[in-house]
């Protein structure tokens, strides 16, 4: 009865086993019992004050709630994580759902900006003594602030760890560390805004008679720069007669340009997702982005100064991830343009975000965020005055609203669109005025803020806007035939409409304009498609149900779809087309350029990607072709990618173009059935047969180099079929 319940009493001694993954709930269950012990000894103070006392038990109550905290939150992490893999998904960088962990942070910085208030606000009330001026707490507090972020920094880790084509290292850029020279020019423009700030601050020099000239003089020095400075690089590395010495690796220190690159890879992988931008939903990166920045905007108004700059920081450094991952997602836009394909490995990031909106919402925190800093550093270093006038208020008592008056009258006079207030006089009351050089210092680090990060993000949109523009009126006019990753799945999405089966599902608008597309492009002779047909094999499966109904309707009298479907839909293809067919121009180009296009994306898969249903589906396709000498070059190029993999399978479809039908069953593993399979036919032409014996050969070779081997069956196939192609008409060629 009890077996048949699933009960088995299998006795036995116990046995003890370390804690997996799946035990990850008792770690966390074991955590969070500590800490509501903790805090009931914490209540337990409230009645007897001189139970909890020192820095030790305090620090170890608080400890143990960070803890339990932190398990909880990467618990959450891994559970939502479970069934999601990225080799699983069309894009290796894209984020699951997060959403639950986001929302425990955002509570648990809710939690941080109440007890910052402390008594301030009339619904805070904190039964402890709290005086955030007390070394003590102020160091408890301030780490119970990083440890917020702890969970979703271990979750977006782990993400780049698993994207990442160097596990070992995500941080390492592919193409090297940042060059000496953007180092150089980098430091050098540095170092001359600071030493001119500086000397300026100090009063060295004036420059009233000569201040255009000198600023004329070096406008135009800049422009000279960037014409002559390449040109004298390429001068200077044509002298050269020799290679330079190669320089020994000492580890990812040896060079600055690595730092410098880990540090941006490090803002962009990791410190960015913390705004939520990477999140899918509608208006959920934006819903979290605020959830994220209100508690910390509000630690930085309540918390004692200089201590509230620590919160104001984090925001900042988020927001600098943010702009910089936005830079590495338009970086990649750009790349998709030009390779019109969406899986390559020159691809950093890929398409799973378009963080237009999500950085202009982060940049736009600065305005309340600036201000906060200046008050706070206002507090602490008493570095402004007040002014004469209706405005003037004492700097060190200002309230926000007076440091957002500071701050937009300074905009006014930093931003280039809005100087027109010097042109016409505009008076510019302030209510109070910097009193030394370190107080001026920071206001012109706040005009340099928005010159070059906010107005070039508002530049960069702009042309964003237009280049999306641009790209609309081109395809129409039918001049190109695809869109970026992003604009391609917003029109598709747009374009959808329900409908019967059959029809188009698309909306009357889309319809006529696509179909004019496809006229424009017909008449440009540039092809009779909808859309480019390499982005319809990758959209042909997307996960979009809108998209990918769009796309095979677009594709329906198309070769499109994964490699093997579009494999055996050209090999049937060609089977049902009549000869007469097969040989008119434009039947042939459509087929060739179809069959380029597979064997194309064939190579972009990795050696381990070619499976067995590829190799099989290619040698049905090679076997229908080996007579027809106009697809030579293209049959050539699928016999060299089947030397990319080292698979029995692979060896295999060489083998079926250089062994006679009636001798495959002689061949170790080939049966009646399998023969059949991979249509063994032996290729007429001398000159394929010897490549698809170097292909064997390559294959033979990457078995053979591969320290853990497991190849054994398909060295020996190999060998058979080297023995047989050497017997085979006294092919005296092949080494023995």
């Amino acid at each position: 009865m009890l077996e048949k319940m699933g009960i088995v009493w299998n006795p036995g001694w116990p046995s003890w086993s370390c804690p997996g993954r799946r035990d990850g709930w008792l770690i966390v269950w074991t955590l969070v019992m500590a800490a509501l012990a903790a805090v009931s000894v914490a209540i337990a103070d409230l009645s007897d004050p001189e139970s909890v006392e020192g820095a030790a038990a305090w620090g170890t109550i608080t400890t143990l709630c960070l803890l339990a905290y932190m398990a909880a939150g990467i618990f959450a992490v891994l559970r939502s994580r479970v069934g999601t893999s990225n080799q699983e998904l069309d894009d290796p960088e894209h984020h699951p759902s997060f959403h639950r962990v986001f929302l425990l942070t955002s509570l648990m910085l809710c939690v941080l900006a109440w007890i910052a208030f402390g008594h301030h606000v009339p619904f805070a009330h904190w039964p402890w003594s709290v005086d955030l001026n007390d070394p003590t707490q102020r160091s408890l507090y301030i780490a119970a602030i990083i440890s917020s972020f702890v969970p979703l920094l271990f979750g977006f880790h782990t993400i780049a760890r698993e994207a990442a084509t160097d596990k070992a290292n995500y941080l390492m850029h592919p193409e090297g560390p940042t060059s000496w020279f953007q180092l150089g020019v980098s430091a050098g423009a540095l170092g001359f805004l600071s030493l001119g700030a500086w000397a300026a601050g100090e009063r060295w020099f004036s420059m009233e008679q000569d201040f255009g000239l000198v600023v004329m003089s070096g406008v135009i020095a800049g422009f000279l720069a960037f014409i002559f400075v390449p040109h004298l690089g390429d001068a200077l590395s044509n002298r050269r007669e020799t290679d330079p010495r190669p320089v020994k690796a000492a580890g990812v220190t040896f060079h600055p340009g690595y730092i410098t690159s880990g540090i941006d890879a490090a803002a962009v992988r990791l410190i960015a997702p913390l705004s939520g931008a990477t999140q899918s939903g509608w208006m959920i990166p934006q819903l979290i982005l605020t959830l994220i920045f209100l508690p910390l905007t509000a630690m930085g108004y309540a918390l004692p100064a200089p201590w509230g700059l620590v919160p104001i920081c984090i925001a900042g450094v988020i927001i600098f991830g943010l702009g910089r991952r936005w830079a590495w997602v338009e970086d990649d836009r750009e790349k998709a343009l030009r390779i019109q394909s969406t899986r390559s490995s020159q691809f950093r990031l890929g398409f799973a975000n378009d963080l237009r909106d999500e950085a202009l919402m982060g940049y736009a925190w600065l305005f309340i965020l600036v201000p906060l800093a200046l008050r706070q550093i206002q507090m602490h270093f008493d570095l402004f005055e007040p002014v004469d006038g209706p405005m003037g208020v004492a700097a060190q008592s200002a309230g926000l609203m007076d440091w957002l008056k500071f701050f937009g009258t300074e905009l006014a006079k930093g931003v280039p669109i809005v100087d027109w207030v010097d042109i016409y006089d505009v008076n510019q009351e302030e209510p109070f005025a910097p009193k030394g050089p370190m107080a001026r210092h920071i206001v012109f680090v706040s005009r340099l803020l928005v010159d070059v990060v906010l107005i070039a993000a508002l530049l960069q949109a702009f042309g964003i806007m237009q280049r999306n523009r641009a790209q609309e009126r081109l395809f129409e006019a039918g001049q190109i035939d695809f869109f970026d990753p992003f604009m391609e799945r917003r029109i598709l999405r747009k374009a959808f409409q329900p409908a019967e089966h059959g029809a188009a599902p698309l909306n009357s608008r889309y319809l006529a304009y696509f179909e004019t597309h496809r006229e424009k492009s017909k008449d440009l002779d540039k092809g009779d498609y909808y859309y480019n047909t390499r982005r319809l094999n990758e959209l042909f499966n997307d996960r979009d149900r809108k998209v990918r109904e769009v796309v095979r309707w677009f594709a329906k009298d198309l070769i499109v779809g994964s490699v093997t479907e579009r494999l055996n839909k050209l090999a049937d293809l060609y089977e049902r087309t009549s000869p007469e067919s097969r040989d008119k121009p434009d039947w042939s180009r459509k087929f060739y350029r179809f069959f380029d296009d597979v064997v194309a994306d064939g190579r972009n898969l990795s050696g381990s990607s070619w499976k067995q249903e590829h190799s099989i589906a290619l040698s049905r396709l090679l076997f229908q072709l080996t007579n027809d000498k106009e697809y030579d070059q293209v049959r050539n190029r699928a016999l060299l990618l089947l030397g990319r993999s080292d698979s029995l399978h692979a060896a295999r479809a060489l083998a079926a173009r250089l062994v006679r039908d009636e001798h495959a069953t002689t061949l170790p593993g080939i049966s009646k059935e399998i023969a059949e399979t991979y249509r063994f036919a032996r290729q007429p032409r001398l000159g394929e047969r010897s490549l698809a014996t170097e292909s064997l050969f390559k294959i033979k070779g990457d078995i053979e180099d591969n320290p853990h081997r497991t190849g054994t069956a398909t060295l020996k196939f190999i060998e058979a079929v080297l023995e047989y192609v050497r017997n085979d008409g006294g092919n005296g060629s092949i080494p023995t």
